[in-house]
């Protein structure tokens, strides 16, 4: 079974690089250009983790990743940005209810480590209430 991750970001060449690495490591990657889109699309499909950019237009990642956390405590939010990570960590992981942050500037291989290591660790806590 594939892993189905939500990836909002507003720009459209970098989601697409995203969208084909992870869907070449396994992922079934669902994209939104923005964060209405993306909350939209968050209530009417299931997602193993989501990916979100920071400054979208409209709703912006934090407020994005709030809505999501606020509906579903367990999924992980990784912020894959290009937001200095000290200037925003504090809305990342408080307000933004975030598992991880990830620069821009990554290398691909990361991002699927970190991506597999929050799924495992979601997967785990799931099966203790079955």
């Amino acid at each position: 079974m594939k892993h189905t991750i939500l990836h909002a970001d507003d720009d459209t060449m970098f989601s697409r690089m995203v969208k084909l690495v992870l869907e070449q490591g396994g992922f079934e990657v669902h994209n939104a250009y923005d964060g209405e889109s993306a909350w939209m699309l968050f209530n009417k499909m299931s997602f193993d983790s989501c990916l979100l950019d920071i400054r979208m237009p409209g709703l912006n990642g934090i407020d994005l990743g709030e809505r999501i956390r606020n509906a579903d405590k367990e999924v992980p939010i990784i912020y894959l940005s290009g937001e200095d990570p000290v200037l925003v960590e504090k809305e990342v992981f408080g307000r933004g209810g975030g598992n991880g942050y990830v620069s821009k500037s990554f290398r691909m291989k990361d991002l699927k480590t970190l991506l597999n290591k929050h799924l495992d660790i979601h997967q785990k806590q799931f099966k203790k209430w079955i």
